[in-house]
């Protein structure tokens, strides 16, 4: 016969879960399991709360602190943000669409870089610049045109 009693194992603590700690119930760092505390990254953490313009001054002074230890880095959070409800912070994803291999081995091999420096090059060049490059490159200017419509 199978017991129906379940051992209620603490919760693991996202990201999310910490930022919510930090901003709205400001828990004292011992309130959390020592599995919860080993979760906390301190990276991810000035990462998701940089997103939210308010908090972007006190990550940068956070930052410059330098602090290793995980315990100190959220006491200090806790002490510098103000407590508040609901905060939407958006996650900043990335804008570059290179979606052009092509493009960026020509790039690549014109500016004699690795593919992932030309890919950021491709999605910071105007489109005539590349023209340019591609046509340096020795593609004609149908090739060129067909590589930048793919894109």
């Amino acid at each position: 016969m199978r017991s129906t009693t379940k051992t209620s194992k603490p919760k693991q603590f996202s990201i999310f879960d910490f930022i919510k700690a930090l901003v709205e119930t400001k828990p004292k760092w011992e309130s959390f399991t020592p599995d919860q505390q080993k979760q906390f990254n301190g990276y991810m953490i000035n990462k998701f709360l940089s997103m939210n313009r308010n908090y972007i001054d006190v990550v940068n002074y956070v930052q410059g602190l330098n602090i290793k230890d995980s315990k100190r880095l959220y006491e200090v959070y806790c002490g510098l943000l103000p407590k508040s409800k609901n905060v939407y912070s958006p996650y900043i994803k990335s804008t570059n669409k290179t979606s052009q291999p092509e493009v960026a081995q020509h790039i690549s091999k014109y500016f004699e870089c690795s593919l992932n420096e030309a890919e950021e090059y491709v999605s910071f060049l105007e489109k005539q610049d590349i023209e340019v490059i591609l046509n340096k490159m020795g593609l004609n200017e149908k090739e060129t045109k067909k590589l930048l419509k793919n894109g």
